[in-house]
């Protein structure tokens, strides 16, 4: 997985009608491969999915009505000796209605629709076969892909109530299918660990999908009374985000007089419903902006994070400003802590990625690039503890749950 933080995130849309997939050449007046051929595509600055979409209305002027979702590929990083740093690309299949126009804007040249044996043998952009091999050929019925399509583009529920809405969905799958519904399923959310984790598991065959369902419950409130444990006789803890393990954790170590300062978690502010739940739960809450972490930090006597997941390289994927907490609690002495579930541990070699979303969530400024990646990554060696169903994470756990998913065979 080495590069994944450099990595340059990008999508690729393969549409195709009749068997034939659609190949645009690209002009000369586009930044990057003038002259190729490529399937829509574009940079990303909103989720995966969200951003495939824009690109086929501003590329081809196709409607979101007129194409129907049938594919997404694990993602694919691309060396190319021109490009530094490498590639990370996000594939999607689309159906395309058979009435649909296309109209391809100043990007293309050319276009034709081919075979999908062809696409080899073009002078293409790099890694555009590979990708549509990650894809086709189409597959899967329409209530399936809208089940997909419906946690892909999900950006306020965390990774475990994601992961388990997406384990009903390939649990109804028949035979074959379960296993290419796997690998779908591993791609939903780039930044979470959770997915690839559990479709790494389900294609070993080593459990059953509903015992899976059941361990990843499980483990989540183990998890938190680990965390709330690990929490014994702190009196004010900062917390970030609005993960659900945290959230347990911090109502049973609250239930013994202990104040929550919760960021309200910029730019969806899904911290101040966890600040909102706590207080329900008859915790003392302070509710603080995201700028705030470096005043309070000093103030408290621990900080708490979940995970949204563990890379191969040790490094903590959470919700943007989770590094900054862990910085100010450094600076400040206060030892941070994360609440994770090995199931948020990638399998070796799984490529991922820090996200956006849309860039309207943070604001529409005309004449500016709005950024809003929503997560960040940690060393895992910043952390004092990360508490997981089975205790500390310790090397030799970590090493074991990798060799695990080791033997699953999710990549390509």
């Amino acid at each position: 997985m080495a590069g994944w933080l450099e990595a340059t995130p990008v999508v690729t849309a393969f549409v195709y009608r009749r068997g034939r997939v659609l190949l645009l050449r690209r002009s000369e007046r586009v930044g990057t491969y003038p002259g190729r051929w490529a399937g829509v595509s574009g940079y990303l600055e909103r989720t995966p999915l969200a951003q495939a979409r824009l690109e086929l209305k501003e590329e081809l002027g196709v409607r979101a009505d007129q194409t129907s979702l049938r594919g997404i590929g694990i993602p694919l990083l691309v060396e190319d000796e021109a490009a530094q740093p490498p590639w990370l690309v996000f594939t999607f299949l689309f159906g395309l209605r058979a009435d649909a126009r296309v109209r391809p804007n100043w990007e293309s040249a050319q276009l034709e629709w081919v075979r999908p044996e062809e696409v080899g043998r073009r002078r293409t952009v790099p890694g555009l076969a590979q990708g549509l091999a990650r894809v086709w050929p189409p597959w899967g019925r329409p209530g399936f892909w809208q089940q997909m399509e419906g946690i892909a583009s999900d950006p306020v529920r965390g990774a475990t109530d994601l992961a388990l809405e997406g384990l009903r969905a390939i649990g109804g799958l028949p035979g074959q299918a379960r296993e290419r519904g796997s690998r779908a399923y591993a791609s939903l959310h780039p930044s979470m660990g959770a997915f690839p984790h559990v479709a790494a598991r389900a294609l070993a065959g080593d459990t059953r999908l509903e015992a899976l369902r059941e361990e990843l419950e499980a483990a989540t409130a183990a998890s938190a009374r680990e965390a709330a444990a690990g929490l014994a006789g702190r009196r004010r803890v900062l917390t970030h985000s609005a993960s659900r393990a945290c959230r347990e954790a911090l109502v049973a170590w609250g239930a013994r007089g202990g104040e929550v300062v919760v960021t309200e978690s910029r730019p969806r502010r899904e911290g101040v419903g966890l600040a909102r739940e706590l207080a329900r739960a008859g915790l003392r809450v302070t509710l603080i902006s995201d700028a705030q972490i470096g005043l309070w930090a000093p103030r408290c006597d621990a900080v708490l994070v979940g995970a949204d997941a563990i890379s191969d390289d040790d490094y903590l994927v959470n919700k943007a400003g989770t590094k900054l907490a862990a910085l100010a609690a450094r600076e400040a002495g206060v030892p941070i802590y994360a609440v994770a579930q090995t199931f948020k541990v990638c399998p070796p070699g799984w490529p991922l990625a820090l996200t956006p979303q849309a860039p309207s969530d943070l604001a529409r400024v005309s004449g500016v690039r709005v950024a809003n990646v929503v997560f960040d990554a940690t060393p895992l060696a910043w952390f004092d503890a990360i508490l997981t169903e089975e205790g500390k994470l310790t090397p030799e756990l970590l090493a074991q749950t990798r060799r695990r998913l080791a033997r699953a065979p999710l990549l390509p």
